[in-house]
């Protein structure tokens, strides 16, 4: 039997590569858990938030209002709770404002053809089991608004075509376009909380 010296192609090294490029970006998206040491809770949240805008044209081209938009579950003793942690903030100069930020009630997301209305869980992240800022904006001040959700409805969002936020400013509703599409982090985040069921 004659062998060839002719060095062998290996034809899974494309496969090997393109399941190493996957695993690194899942990685990527995997969700944060940690135990926060100031309330005692495991929180579970995202790797990255959603964050929708409002053009704010009137005052300067590039100008907009932000809503940073974060899923996470807190583990208080085996009782878990889902919660959308939101910040509002802006890069509209505070001297040039006329109308304040919109208020953390009423709160809605428009996802597809349902409307997902929100509802305030606490006033403080602290009293939600949240002592450490999970995805605050950068310069941001203002606090986070916790609202209760379940898994479908993240879920639900995470599948949807189209997102968007809608918020209350002076008894107007305004509706914040989905302006970073994280949806991937957020699709993660409901694998690893069904897993763990």
């Amino acid at each position: 039997m004659i062998r060839s010296s002719a060095p062998r192609t290996c034809t899974r090294w494309p496969a090997v590569w393109l399941a190493a490029l996957v695993a690194s970006a899942l990685a990527g998206e995997a969700p944060r858990e940690y135990l926060d040491e100031q309330t005692g809770a495991t929180v579970t949240a995202v790797a990255e938030p959603l964050v929708f805008a409002y053009p704010r044209r009137h005052l300067a081209a590039n100008v907009r209002d932000y809503a940073t938009l974060a899923a996470a579950s807190v583990n208080r003793g085996g009782r878990i709770e889902y919660v959308l942690i939101v910040y509002f903030w802006s890069t509209v100069d505070p001297r040039v404002r006329e109308e304040p930020l919109p208020s953390a009630e009423p709160l809605a997301i428009q996802a597809d053809d349902r409307r997902i209305v929100l509802r305030l869980r606490a006033r403080s992240a602290r009293e939600a089991g949240i002592g450490l800022p999970v995805h605050a904006p950068p310069g941001a001040t203002a606090p986070p608004s916790i609202y209760a959700t379940d898994l479908a409805a993240v879920r639900f969002m995470a599948a949807a075509r189209q997102l968007a936020l809608l918020a209350d400013s002076n008894g107007t509703t305004l509706s914040y376009s989905l302006w970073a599409d994280r949806r991937p982090a957020l699709s993660a985040f409901v694998r690893h909380m069904s897993s763990a069921d």
